[in-house]
C-alpha cells in the first residue's frame, strides 16, 4: 500500500492509533471508488441521531447521487480529509471532514465533518477541523461555514475551540463561521 505524504498517524484520546490523509490521493488507493465504498459502509455506522445531525433529515443510505456528490473531488474547490484506523489489517473510515467552496461567495467554503458514533468524543474531529484550515488556507480560502442542528453540542463546541463565530439566525440550523487565518498547529 503506497501513502503519500499527507498521511499522518494520530492517536486518540483513548490511545487508539488512527491516521488523517486526503479522501481521494493520487499514486494511493484512495480513489473515488474507494471513497464511495468507504461513505457507504460508514452510514451503517451513524446512529439515526449521528446521520440526523450531519444531514437534517433522516437519511438511512446515500442515494447514487449524494455518493457521487461526495466522491468528486478536486483537492481544491472541494477538498476531504478521511480519518481511517487499521483492522484485522484493513483501513476502515471512522472520519470525514470536508469543505466545498462556494461560488457565490468568495472565500467561502462550507464545510461539514462526520465521525462515526464509536469514534466521537476522541479529538479526531478537532485534528480533522486542522487539515481543513490548512487546506482552506492553501485554496485561498478565507472563512469556512457550517450549518449545524441546534442539538448538535459536541459539533458547537468543536467549532468553538476554533474561535467559530456562533449564529443562531434560522431555527432548524446555528450557523458556524470559521477564519481559517489564525494558526491552530
Amino acid at each position: 500500500m503506497n501513502h503519500s505524504d499527507s498521511r499522518t498517524e494520530l492517536h486518540m484520546k483513548n490511545g487508539c492509533a488512527y491516521y488523517i490523509q486526503l479522501c481521494v490521493e493520487p499514486e494511493t488507493n484512495h480513489t473515488p471508488e474507494y471513497l464511495r465504498e468507504q461513505l457507504e459502509s460508514g452510514m451503517a455506522g451513524l446512529s439515526s441521531q449521528s446521520r440526523w445531525q450531519r444531514f437534517a433529515a433522516p437519511v438511512n443510505k446515500l442515494s447514487e447521487k449524494q455518493l457521487d456528490y461526495l466522491s468528486n473531488i478536486d483537492g481544491k474547490n472541494h477538498v476531504a480529509w478521511c480519518a481511517s484506523l487499521l483492522q484485522e489489517g484493513k483501513e476502515k473510515g471512522i472520519a470525514i471532514a470536508r469543505y466545498v467552496i462556494l461560488h457565490d461567495e468568495v472565500g467561502i467554503a462550507e464545510f461539514a465533518i462526520t465521525v462515526l458514533d464509536d469514534y466521537q468524543g476522541q479529538g479526531i474531529g478537532y485534528e480533522l477541523i486542522k487539515k481543513l484550515i490548512g487546506s482552506a488556507k492553501a485554496n485561498d480560502v478565507n472563512m469556512l461555514i457550517g450549518h449545524i442542528a441546534p442539538g448538535n453540542k459536541r459539533m458547537l463546541n468543536l467549532c468553538k475551540r476554533f474561535d467559530a463565530s456562533i449564529q443562531t439566525e434560522k431555527s432548524s440550523s446555528v450557523i458556524a463561521l470559521i477564519s481559517v487565518k489564525n494558526d491552530y498547529s
